[in-house]
C-alpha cells in the first residue's frame, strides 16, 4: 500500500509524545509531580490520520503492558536510568537495535522504553535529560526509521504486524550463572535486548 499523502513524520512523532504524555500521566494519578515541557510537534488535521495514530498509541499500550510483566526487561530499564544522562539514549538504541535490523515491533519498544525512561528522569529531578532524551529519540526517528517506514509503506502497513507482536524468551535458567549486574552491563552494551527477547512480526506483504 502506498503512503502517498500520510505524513508518516508527523506521526510518529505524535505517537512518541502520545506514549510519554501517556505514561507520565499514569505517573501522576492525581499527585503533584513537577513536569517538564514536551517537545512541540505538528498536530494531525486528517481525522483518518488521527485514527491510525490512536490505533498505533492502543498497541503500544498492549505491547507495554507485555513489557511491563517482564522483570528483566524492567530491571534493564532501570539499569540504564541510573546512568542518569543523555547517554541513557545511545545505549537504548544499542541495545533494541543491537544487530543493526528494523521492524515495526523495534520502533515501538523503542518509543514504549523512551516513555518509560523519561518518567523515572521526571522522578529523578533530571529535567534537562529528560528533554535531552526526547529530543534525540524525535531525531533518531527523523533520520534513521523514516526512512525505513516509508520503504515499508509508511505506519498505515504497521497495524497488521503488530497484532502478531510476540515475546518469546530463552529459558529461564540461562540467566541463573549471570549475576543481575552483569545483565544490565549486557543490555548497555547492545547485547541482551537483543538475546533475551525475540521479536516475532510477520513480514509486510
Amino acid at each position: 500500500m502506498s503512503n502517498e499523502g500520510t505524513p508518516d513524520k508527523q506521526i510518529g512523532e505524535s505517537l512518541l509524545i502520545r506514549v510519554v504524555q501517556d505514561q507520565i500521566m499514569n505517573m501522576i494519578n492525581g499527585g503533584k509531580v513537577s513536569v517538564p515541557s514536551l517537545p512541540a510537534v505538528q498536530p494531525l488535521s486528517n481525522v483518518q490520520h488521527q485514527k491510525l495514530l490512536d490505533q498505533l498509541a492502543q498497541s503500544v499500550k498492549v505491547i507495554g503492558d507485555q513489557l511491563n510483566q517482564e522483570h528483566t526487561f524492567n530491571h534493564q530499564i532501570d539499569g540504564l536510568a541510573s546512568l542518569g544522562d543523555k547517554n541513557i539514549f545511545s545505549k537504548l538504541v544499542e541495545g533494541v537495535f543491537s544487530d543493526g535490523q528494523i521492524n515495526w515491533g523495534r520502533i515501538i519498544v523503542l518509543f514504549y522504553a523512551v516513555g518509560k525512561l523519561a518518567v523515572k528522569m521526571v522522578l529523578a529531578n533530571l529535567p534537562r535529560v529528560f528533554s535531552e532524551i526526547l529530543d534525540m529519540c524525535l531525531d533518531f526517528f527523523r533520520t534513521k526509521l523514516l526512512l525505513w517506514i516509508h520503504s515499508m509503506g509508511g505506519w498505515i502497513n504497521s497495524i497488521s504486524a503488530l497484532t502478531q507482536f510476540s515475546i518469546e524468551h530463552i529459558s529461564a535458567s540461562s540467566f541463573c550463572t549471570i549475576p543481575s549486574t552483569e545483565l544490565v552491563l549486557a543490555f548497555v552494551c547492545g547485547i541482551a535486548l537483543g538475546s533475551i527477547i525475540v521479536w516475532k512480526l510477520s513480514r509486510s506483504s
